[in-house]
């Protein structure tokens, strides 16, 4: 994994995962004993996760839980243990966030798409878990001092050397340009469903308001379902619930289109 010039040398390394893909730690750091704050998503069965960052970390998450190409998503999945070849001293990392996605989102994200940009991209095909693509995030605020830090840099450069080196795409992301405000402000108006009981009823009523159409206006589908507040707020369940896909690229507006996703399974609530 490394090569002559490198000044140091991977000489080992291993994962460690907690059981049933729960967190590995809750400590936020060196100073705290607990989590700084839990975040229930829907993309992880609503159970609280754990996030250090409110700017950073946090953001992500709820960015990632809203996008449409995201099918599963956790914090803290593991801990990377390694070592280098003549220190007497076992580094570890814990990455910030795992998500299973589509191909096509890792794809613009390694080309240097920001992530706002690549979240608010609606998507109206069905992802399948086994079809999804791992990612690793690692968050950081535009102001961490940790950027500039040589001994940092050191380990981060093992790191990414390692996650190359099993073929596990890896990420960097800093506040700017990634975090944006504006879609955030969309995404706590899309929570205001992300919580709301969907079945068997809803899901027809929705296929019954599109009937042989694909895609509908924001405003079309949810006066169709009952109006404000009741069927705004239904098409917002519908698209955290992986039903629907909004186009969240100019927000919530009355034309925004909104994709029936290629899914006719009635009965499946996620």
């Amino acid at each position: 994994m490394s090569q002559d010039k490198d000044p140091y040398i991977v000489d080992y390394f291993v994962f460690a995962r907690a059981e049933g893909d729960a967190p590995v730690r809750w400590v936020a750091s060196g100073r705290r004993t607990h989590a700084v704050g839990l975040i229930p998503l829907n993309k992880l069965k609503h159970h609280g996760i754990p996030w250090e960052s409110r700017e950073v970390e946090k953001h992500a998450l709820r960015m990632l839980s809203a996008c449409s190409r995201v099918v599963r998503i956790n914090s803290q999945p593991h801990s990377l243990f390694f070592g280098f070849r003549g220190i007497n001293w076992q580094f570890r990392y814990t990455p910030d966030i795992l998500a299973h996605v589509h191909p096509s989102f890792v794809e613009e994200l390694l080309e240097g798409r920001p992530l706002y940009e690549a979240v608010a991209e609606p998507y109206h095909g069905e992802i399948a878990f086994e079809d999804a693509v791992s990612v690793l995030f690692e968050m950081k605020a535009t102001l961490d001092t940790s950027l500039d830090d040589q001994s940092n840099k050191t380990k981060m450069d093992a790191v990414e050397a390692i996650y190359a080196h099993v073929d596990q795409p890896f990420l960097v992301l800093t506040e700017r340009p990634h975090i944006c405000k504006d879609l955030l402000s969309v995404i706590t108006h899309l929570e205001a469903g992300a919580r709301d009981r969907i079945g068997d009823l809803e899901r027809s009523r929705c296929l019954f308001a599109f009937g042989r159409e694909k895609c509908l206006t924001y405003r079309t589908l949810s006066e169709a379902l009952g109006g404000q507040p009741k069927g705004e707020r239904l098409v917002k369940a519908l698209h955290l619930k992986q039903f629907l896909s909004i186009d969240l690229r100019r927000g919530l507006v009355p034309n925004a289109p909104v994709w029936l996703r290629q899914q006719t399974e009635i009965g499946r609530d996620v």
